[in-house]
């Protein structure tokens, strides 16, 4: 089955995140190599196979008057690409990949652009309005916050087969655009499967330390407005929180920002960086703007996205955390 090979390679690229995420940040090349590669190759793209898949590909650049190249470009035919990939490090914003993508795009006429730091993909058609050439969103899926069942079904419209028949993707991939895990299905808001079958149990924010302390493991967040992002370490836990509460205009307070005012560190900066510039240990990039510094034991990341919630005048009691044995 298509769906097989998928699924096993999302699995393999959310442990590597887990496990080697300061590997990938700020790396490129080892994001290409060990996160979008397997995923490219599992939808029938094999990076290692010239005839389907060209790495470093040239690319006239119009505005530039110059050459760029392409990270990828998947060949329907031998003659031409009918999509240009752009891969950025692990948590780097998609906008500058999406610029490129573009101009790439435009210069040589590529139906589809595709942009992904590994955990994010996103997929835009390229469009004619009268005289304007625009890139319009298909499709946009998140590895490590989206149910792998989700995630799989909507990466599916990537797989080779359906690429290469254009009116199939143009069709299929905004439907599966509208799939989230907050859309109801038969009136029942769907919930997240733990793995293999094991039991489940939800605790607070407050006692999810414990609980893991335990032998419990974490699966999934639930957050105030039940929102469910999948969540499988405390460092995911803090950077779900912290990205909710922006994402939704609920972060508020000021920056470098951390819950001990007396402390140099920052939890949160405008900068990979403390206040008295020395970096972050491990930085994420919440935005273009902001970083999260997850470099704290389990008990502590709890602790400071409870302080967070409640600086941001957010009830932390209606964070609920699905954990499994």
């Amino acid at each position: 089955m298509l769906l097989e090979p998928l699924t096993d390679a999302l699995a393999l690229v959310r442990d590597r995140i887990a496990h080697f995420e300061r590997e990938f940040t700020n790396n490129e090349q080892q994001t290409r190599l060990s996160l979008v590669d397997p995923v490219l190759t599992a939808l029938g793209w094999d990076p290692q196979d010239p005839s389907s898949v060209r790495v470093e590909f040239p690319v006239r650049q119009r505005k530039r008057n110059a050459n760029s190249k392409a990270d990828y470009a998947l060949f329907a035919s031998k003659q031409k690409p009918i999509a240009f990939v752009e891969a950025k490090s692990l948590g780097t914003e998609l906008g500058l990949a999406q610029d490129q993508l573009f101009e790439y795009g435009t210069s040589e006429s590529v139906p589809y652009a595709i942009a992904t730091n590994g955990a994010n993909w996103t997929v835009y058609k390229r469009e004619r309005q009268g005289s304007d050439l625009l890139f319009k969103q298909l499709l946009a899926v998140s590895i490590t916050e989206q149910p792998p069942t989700l995630v799989a079904i909507k990466l599916l419209s990537l797989w080779k087969g359906l690429l290469t028949s254009q009116s199939s993707i143009d069709r299929i991939a905004p439907a599966l655009d509208g799939l989230d895990t907050a859309t109801s299905i038969n009136g029942k808001e769907p919930v997240l499967p733990p793995p293999n079958g094991n039991s489940q149990s939800e605790e607070s924010l407050f006692t999810a330390s414990d609980a893991v302390a335990n032998g419990l493991k974490l699966h999934e967040l639930i957050l105030p407005d039940k929102t469910r992002v999948e969540c499988r370490t405390f460092s995911s836990l803090l950077t779900s929180i912290v990205d909710w509460l922006h994402r939704t205009n609920r972060l508020d307070v000021e920056l470098p920002w951390n819950p001990k005012t007396a402390s140099y560190k920052a939890v949160l900066n405008s900068l990979p960086r403390h206040p008295n510039m020395d970096s972050m240990k491990s930085p994420k990039k919440i935005h273009s703007n902001l970083y999260l510094d997850t470099n704290y034991s389990r008990y502590d990341l709890c602790a400071i996205a409870t302080m967070l919630l409640e600086q941001c005048r957010q009830n932390p009691s209606l964070v609920r955390i699905l954990l499994v044995k």
